[in-house]
This record gives structure tokens, C-alpha cells and sequence, in this order.
């Protein structure tokens, strides 16, 4: 199936917006790594790679057991490139605050792995690749603090609420505080969140986009910190408590397991057995936005390698898709993303889009005789050099949902 010029001067405009059309719940600096270090030697530095690639392996895999699993030896050659930054002394006294160290730090030595090698090394080690696109959970926690009882909320500022925003944001999974206003309040009440009854709660959770519900019951009791932990996602839950002292460990610790249970049905593993490729058309694109919207969508998921469109109709695309591991890891991960929906209707004639949207330059028009040997479009019962049949992939269908 040949791309004709049209529908390649399209894909190099689309190349040129798509910056502009990032979805929420792609999550980036995914290789990034800040950390705090008391000098610039390479001992330090060697020690910082090591800690970055264990933050980074654990990210990129989902899974918070990764860096047992990796020789993070192998830290260094990992490194793309680095650079120090001096902490202002404000800076400084935070972090000694927060951390209870008596070695204050001076720089901050940033630091991006290269995701390719981290990817093998990750492969290699029989450990999965989550993707960019990752769903975006809501965080409905309710507390007892012994004098208080509340729920946290969007504009609420609370050391509580930090601790979970920043270890979420460490493991790369994209959180939502409900806005908990009039209109949460009249469904959800502190009594249903504290006595984990679902039902209000999912009603009150589909204001919001997000593909996971997880809950919390926070007491404070005994000089200790109790959490009651719940997580909702396919109509399925899952539950688990912890207890600690220290606010962060414990934050830490839920939003982990929470962040296991989850990349555990969007991480992929490598399975070069069913590697493959397929036609996946897209319907429902009939304008320049909707196309970058799917065309980065996809690009975005764990077990697509490549993809890029090979026919661009009036509001169809399809697009030729390479794969690492199953087809069903696709179909799965676009059924809990939805963004693409499965389409059932009959396919139409389109004309092209590049015509509908006056994409091409003004001095420039297309051949109007065909070259020898040349066909402007390809089907099943084709034939190449009048001998060979075109090897037609599988295509799955599907339109843009919204």
C-alpha cells in the first residue's frame, strides 16, 4: 500500500503541530531524573546515576521491584547527558528539613537516561515497558487527624496531599483531587468515603476524566498513622492498609502499590514471538487536531514500535502500525484508555483529507497522468509486477471517541 503525495506533504504538516496537541495523561521528562548531591566527584556522581537509574527503571517499568531485578552497575552508560545546578540556600534548609540529614547538599545534578538502553536493559531483564499515555486516577482521601475529619480536595494545601502528589508524580502516574464543591457534595458525603461505600463515589467520580478511583481512610491513632486503601479500576477493586509514622513513607508506600496494581494491566512485555504489524483505520478525524490527537495517541502506547499513516480520507486514516508483543495488549490498553472506541459501522469512500483541509501550497498540484506501472491505490485482489499479491495487514477499526 503506497502513501501518495498528498498524503505525505499531510503527515509532515501534522509532524510539524504536534507539539501542540500533548494529552493530559502523557506524562513527560519521563527519563528525567533531579537529585540533591554534597559535591561534583565522580564517586557522588557515579552513586546519583545508580539512584536515578532505579528511579527511572521503576517509572518506565511500572513495576517498583525493577531495580532488584537490573545490574545498576550499568548506571553511567545509561546517562545521555547531565549538568549541576547550585541549591539556594532556601532550597537547602528544605530538603535538610524534610529529610532529617545532617550533610547539607549543594548542587542538584539533573540527569536524562537514554530511554532506548534503559528500555532493553529492561527487556533484557524480563521486566515490561509502560508507555507514555497513562490513566489518569482520582484520589479520593478522607481524614481523621484525632480533632478533624475531612476529605482532601483540589485547593486544599496539605503535607498530606504533597506527599501523594509527589510520589505519584515520581512514579509517572497523572493524579486528580476532586473539587469536593457543591455539587461532589451532593452525592459524596465524608461518611461514604470513610466507610468505602462505592456507589456515591463513582457517581461523584464521573464528572471527572479518569480511568481509576483510588480511595483512602486515613486515622491518626496511638501516635500512628493508619491507611485504608482501595482501588477501582474495570469495575474491580482492590484493597490493602498500611501503617506508619512518617507521613511521606507512608504516602509513598500506598501510591506505590496503587501504581503496581495499575501499570500491570497497561505495561507490556516484549514478546518478539508476536511481534507483528496491522492496519489500524480511525474514523471520526475530520479535522487537523482530531488527527494529531489519534496520531499521538497511538505513537504513545507501550507496544506500538512505530506508526504512521499509509491512507488519509476526508475523516478516516489508516495507520500501519508495528508491534512489539501481542495484539491484545493493544486492544486491551485502547479499551482502558478511550480515546478510540471500537467502530462497527461500514466503511466509506472518503475523499482526501489533504483536499478537504487545502493543505497543499498554492503553486503546487498534482500529477494528473499516471506513470507506468504506477497505481494510485492498492486492494486485496492487486497484483505487484503483475505476479506477486499484496500482503494486505490485519485492520482493526476503531473511531475517535469524543
Amino acid at each position: 500500500m503506497k502513501m501518495n503525495r498528498k498524503t505525505i506533504f499531510f503527515s509532515i504538516f501534522i509532524l510539524f503541530i504536534l507539539s501542540a496537541n500533548v494529552q493530559a495523561s502523557v506524562i513527560k521528562h519521563i527519563y528525567e531524573v533531579n537529585l540533591p548531591v554534597i559535591s561534583q566527584e565522580k564517586q557522588i556522581r557515579g552513586a546519583a546515576f545508580e539512584q536515578g537509574l532505579i528511579e527511572v527503571s521503576v517509572r518506565i517499568s511500572g513495576n517498583s521491584l525493577a531495580p532488584t531485578q537490573i545490574d545498576l552497575k550499568k548506571a553511567t552508560r545509561m546517562v545521555r547527558q547531565y549538568r549541576y545546578k547550585t541549591m539556594t540556600q532556601p532550597e537547602i534548609d528544605a530538603y535538610m528539613k524534610k529529610t532529617a540529614t545532617l550533610i547539607a547538599p549543594k548542587f542538584k545534578l539533573w540527569m536524562q537516561f537514554d530511554g532506548s538502553k534503559v528500555k532493553q536493559l529492561l527487556r533484557d531483564n524480563g521486566l515490561p515497558i509502560w508507555g507514555y499515555q497513562r490513566p489518569n486516577v482520582l484520589v479520593w482521601l478522607a481524614v481523621k487527624d484525632g480533632r478533624n475529619r475531612y476529605v482532601l480536595k483540589k485547593s486544599d494545601v496539605s503535607q498530606i496531599k504533597d506527599a501523594v502528589t509527589n510520589e505519584a508524580k515520581q512514579r509517572g502516574l497523572p493524579v486528580i483531587w476532586p473539587e469536593y464543591d457543591s455539587q461532589d457534595k451532593k452525592v459524596v458525603k465524608f461518611i461514604d468515603v470513610w466507610g468505602e461505600f462505592w456507589e456515591p463515589i463513582k457517581q461523584a467520580s464521573k464528572r471527572y476524566p479518569v480511568d481509576a478511583v483510588i480511595l483512602g481512610r486515613m486515622n491518626w491513632s496511638n501516635g500512628n498513622w493508619t491507611v485504608n486503601w482501595s482501588l477501582l479500576m474495570e469495575d474491580q477493586t482492590e484493597s490493602w492498609k498500611l501503617s506508619a509514622l512518617d507521613l511521606d513513607v507512608l504516602m509513598s508506600s500506598g501510591v506505590g502499590v496503587a501504581t503496581d496494581h495499575i501499570s500491570s494491566r497497561f505495561a507490556v512485555f516484549a514478546d518478539s514471538a508476536n511481534d507483528g504489524e496491522l492496519l489500524l483505520r480511525v474514523s471520526d478525524l475530520n479535522s487537523v487536531s482530531r488527527y494529531a490527537k489519534a496520531s499521538h495517541y497511538l505513537s504513545s502506547l507501550a507496544p506500538v514500535k512505530n506508526v504512521y499513516a499509509t491512507e488519509v480520507g476526508r475523516s478516516q486514516v489508516d495507520f500501519h502500525i508495528e508491534l512489539s508483543g501481542d495484539e491484545s495488549d493493544l486492544k486491551r490498553i485502547i479499551a482502558l484508555g478511550k480515546v478510540l472506541v471500537p467502530d462497527t459501522r461500514p466503511d466509506v469512500l472518503n475523499s482526501p483529507v489533504s483536499e478537504s483541509l487545502e493543505l497543499m501550497p498554492e503553486n503546487q498540484t498534482e500529477p494528473t497522468q499516471q506513470t507506468a506501472g504506477e497505481k494510485s491505490s492498492e486492494t486485496v485482489g492487486d497484483k505487484v509486477n503483475n505476479s506477486l499479491p499484496v500482503v494486505i495487514p490485519k485492520i482493526l477499526k476503531y473511531r475517535l471517541n469524543g
